[in-house]
């Protein structure tokens, strides 16, 4: 499931775009940013929760794959990279016992 949700925003220029904004003004400056734990989480300059574009393509992402993959347990954090650059933005989901469910509940 993590290098789906992976390809699916590493092959939309407007989602890259989107990240890498947010990547600049959070001053995350190395780190990940944090986008759901349990929760989506608002980020700076942006009206709703999750960057609506990356939401959106990792709900789409999770409900067209199997029953069994939703299910799937996960245990803390999924790191997301942009690209395989070294400083290339990246995205964290998670913490905590959670299912890829989990993150089709806004």
């Amino acid at each position: 499931m993590v290098k789906r949700i992976q390809d699916a925003l590493r092959n939309d220029a407007r989602i890259n775009a989107a990240i890498g904004q947010a990547y600049r003004t959070s001053g995350a400056s190395g780190r990940a940013i944090l986008m759901w734990n349990g929760d989506w989480l608002q980020s700076p300059g942006e009206e709703g929760k999750g960057l609506a574009g990356v939401r959106q393509a990792i709900a789409v992402t999770v409900g067209f794959s199997s029953r069994a993959c939703k299910a799937e347990t996960v245990n803390g954090y999924v790191l997301l990279t942009l690209s395989d650059q070294p400083g290339a933005p990246r995205v964290a989901l998670g913490g905590g016992r959670w299912r890829w469910s989990d993150l089709l509940s806004l």
